[in-house]
């Protein structure tokens, strides 16, 4: 078994509301609530960090099976959308559903079945939505195949 550590870090900034978050040790930006965005350019929230952080895992899980399977890839892409509900009377909230639509491009004759297996294998070895089993959110995955 491999054990591992990863790491972000988060900074109060000046103006209220609004964090400085360091990711990897890499890339920066800031993060605020969801109402505030339209009033901080470039800025993002935890709710898209969320949604981001399950669409990436599934993505690249896909990736890599495709890729072990000697698969080509012409592209690779995903929408992710989050249904988040707020109780008006206790103020609250939660995602109540996650859904990935994950569009992938491969060469014309490509058997549909295996591609179809190894995106299964990818939403069940997600580690990140692996962490919704049990939990009140749904994850929905939903892959279209196109061919090239």
């Amino acid at each position: 078994m491999t054990n591992s550590t990863f790491h972000a870090r988060l900074d109060k900034t000046e103006t209220s509301k609004i964090h400085s978050i360091t990711l990897g040790g890499h890339q920066s930006t800031t993060v605020c609530p969801p109402p505030m965005l339209g009033e901080q350019p470039g800025s993002t929230s935890p709710h898209h960090l969320f949604l981001a952080s399950i669409g990436a895992c599934v993505n690249l899980v896909f990736e890599i099976a495709l890729e072990k399977a000697r698969v080509k890839v012409f592209e690779l892409n995903s929408e992710i959308n989050g249904e988040y509900i707020t109780d008006e009377e206790t103020g609250a909230s939660r995602f109540e559903s996650v859904s990935v639509e994950t569009r992938v491009v491969v060469p014309e004759g490509t058997n549909e079945g295996k591609v179809l297996r190894l995106f299964d294998v990818a939403h069940a070895n997600c580690p990140i939505g692996n962490c919704l089993v049990g939990s009140c959110i749904k994850l929905v995955t939903n892959l279209i195949i196109e061919y090239r």
